[in-house]
């Protein structure tokens, strides 16, 4: 994984994955400073939520989560952000009639 933090990085890192393979895509993200990044492990039945466990990241949103420090219950979110976020959930795995873990 590359982080470009200019035009000429992209560029450069474009062609360069272009050269390793030119069948495969490449993926961009946009991270965002400063950001809190939450996960949400979840098991469900038929899209009907079983339990749901919200932590929050300890670092800014960008390091990923194999490699985060997680608390949960979350320290710095409000009650209702941490509503909308659960129910964002269920109205996903309803939608997907999701059964089994699942994690967002």
């Amino acid at each position: 994984m590359n982080v470009a933090h200019s035009d000429k990085d992209l560029e450069e890192y474009l062609n360069a994955a272009s050269e390793v393979s030119k069948e495969h895509p490449v993926v961009i993200s946009k991270f965002l400073t400063e950001a809190k990044e939450i996960d949400v492990d979840a098991v469900a039945a038929d899209g009907d939520i079983l339990c749901m466990a919200v932590s929050e990241h300890v670092e800014n949103a960008g390091v990923h989560s194999g490699d985060a420090t997680l608390v949960t219950p979350p320290q710095d979110l409000n009650a209702k952000t941490l509503e909308q976020i659960k129910e964002i959930v269920r109205r996903i795995a309803s939608a997907l009639c999701v059964s089994g873990p699942f994690n967002m």
